[in-house]
């Protein structure tokens, strides 16, 4: 059983400016942006069920697969994977998920 409560992921991105005095300027006071990968979701997906998750470019699907897989750590919220925390015990986590990524063109 796959759970997920109130999960959200951000990611900082810092901002540079060009030149050898934007890297100078850049090292002290950095301007920081942050970008959330992944808003707010909830869901749960039960034993025996089969689902697929789709969405533009961009939505946050492989984020929150790689959430699922604890090779990220959600920003905020809960997620819990056959009762396993993934990012807490990713060895016993791998043991009972398995993802595949690829294209279109590759599937």
């Amino acid at each position: 059983m796959i759970e997920v409560s109130h999960v959200s992921k951000d990611f900082i991105k810092y901002e540079k400016e060009k030149g050898l005095k934007g890297l100078v300027k850049g090292f002290f006071n950095a301007k920081k942006k942050i970008y959330k990968a992944v808003d707010d979701i909830s869901f749960s997906i039960k034993e025996g069920e089969m689902v697929g998750y789709i969405g533009a470019n961009g939505a946050g699907k492989s984020t929150t697969i790689k959430m699922l897989t604890g090779i990220l750590t959600p920003t905020h919220g809960e997620i819990k994977v056959n009762g396993i925390v993934p990012i807490l015990d990713r060895k016993a986590n791998a043991k009972t998920i398995g993802v595949v990524f690829g294209q279109r063109t590759q599937l």
